[in-house]
């Protein structure tokens, strides 16, 4: 393995049924949107989601430095 190959590790999130609905709703409605593409599955969005907060956590941070 090279040293500037990335290892990506993923982690299941857990979700209760009721937040599983809940954001399957936001996505069907964003997809008819048209503001997610028809094909992303609700695990990609999940992984989106979280990508998109933990960038704004880190946006947070970064001004308060």
């Amino acid at each position: 393995m090279e040293a500037h190959t990335a290892t990506r590790y993923f982690q299941p999130i857990e979700m209760t049924n009721a937040e599983r609905l809940e954001v399957s709703v936001l996505m069907d409605g964003l997809k008819d949107a048209h503001l997610l593409p028809e094909n992303i599955n609700l695990g990609q969005f999940v992984a989106e989601c979280y990508a998109r907060g933990k960038n704004e956590y880190m946006k947070e941070l970064y001004r308060k430095d």
